[in-house]
């Protein structure tokens, strides 16, 4: 008989545990409490290179080792520049959900866009700020966000075709406005936008393992090699009444491909001083890095070559320190 005290196997927190429908997270709350003095976007999307292991001195305040060198992991992220292709106005439905009210898109000529949407070759005016500012008070925007394209083929992950995916600015509707405007069309760099020291949250798809059973997927043990059916099962499903087997029971079924947030990661470093980092036969499975890059304390989920979108942290940790820390060396 099983321990009454035995905690149950798996976090409902993540539930149910089945599939992510794209390999692109979707990224729901744009609502950060780390903003930035300036209106800029709150996040940007980059593919996961790998890990390494970088030297720090430590400026934590409550460590043991402050003020000495040490040893961190960290991950590697390619972020090269996106295309800002519209302007997008939210406003709530009556059910007080954020809709898409008005979008103002910009002529974009790319030779790659074209494999993910039909580009239409009439180039629209867009309408001016103050134009676009008296229908948003129309229509009672409340929130504005960018629609952006990636450039993978400005790496060297072997693929042409772009995602596509939303990023939230932040300020009051008309500054948001005036700044997305000022951006449609053009390239951003990460390197624009953010800066060594600060936190964000990571929205990624995990990296994805098929249908497994209990013992993989949850972590049961393996029952006695006297026990009837199986051995890598759960050794009790549930009561006979009700006659029904509970959601709570380790069953097999799809173990990652999962879309999840990993929260408070460090940035370290932006940079763009490719030699530092790479190494002599490039990255394993991902090749050389060629663009901007940064450093996040940490390991990230997700394969190799997986985009992963960065958001400024909603909830930040203030026991990290707002610089970040000056780094020794770099592991290549």
């Amino acid at each position: 008989m099983a321990s009454p005290s035995t905690r149950k196997r798996g976090s409902k927190q993540f539930w149910p545990r089945v599939r992510a429908k794209k390999l692109t997270a979707v990224v729901n709350s744009w609502a950060s409490k780390q903003l930035p003095k300036e209106t800029s976007l709150l996040g940007f999307p980059g593919y996961k290179v790998g890990m390494t292991n970088i030297g720090v001195i430590d400026n934590f305040s409550h460590t043991k080792t402050k003020g000495l060198e040490v040893n961190v992991p960290v991950t590697i992220i390619e972020v090269p520049p996106v295309k800002v292709l519209s302007m997008r106005l939210f406003a709530p439905d009556e059910y007080e959900n954020m809709q898409v009210a008005k979008e103002f898109s910009a002529p974009i000529k790319d030779k790659f866009l074209s494999r993910k949407v039909d580009v239409s070759k009439k180039t629209a005016s867009i309408p001016s700020v103050d134009e676009i500012i008296s229908q948003a008070k129309d229509v009672v925007a409340q929130e504005v966000r960018v629609k952006v394209m990636t450039q993978p083929s400005q790496t060297t992950i072997g693929k042409k075709k772009p995602e596509i995916l939303e990023i939230g600015i932040n300020g009051s509707v008309e500054e948001a406005i005036t700044y997305a405007h000022s951006i449609l069309g053009k390239e951003i760099k990460a390197s624009d936008l953010f800066q060594g020291g600060e936190l964000f949250d990571v929205h990624g798809i995990t990296i994805g393992k098929g249908h497994q059973g209990a013992v993989k997927r949850f972590g049961v043990k393996l029952t006695s090699h006297k026990s009837e059916k199986k051995r890598r099962h759960a050794g009790n499903v549930g009561a006979w009444t009700p006659s029904r087997v509970p959601h709570t029971v380790p069953l097999p079924g799809q173990h990652g491909t999962h879309e999840r947030t990993e929260w408070n990661k460090w940035l370290l470093k932006v940079g763009d001083n490719v030699d530092e980092i790479n190494t002599k036969a490039g990255f394993r499975h991902y090749g050389l890095v060629k663009g901007e890059y940064l450093l996040i304390k940490g390991s990230v989920q997700g394969p190799v070559k997986r985009l992963v979108t960065l958001v400024r942290a909603t909830r930040p940790n203030k026991r990290y320190p707002k610089v970040a820390p000056q780094i020794t060396y770099i592991n290549n």
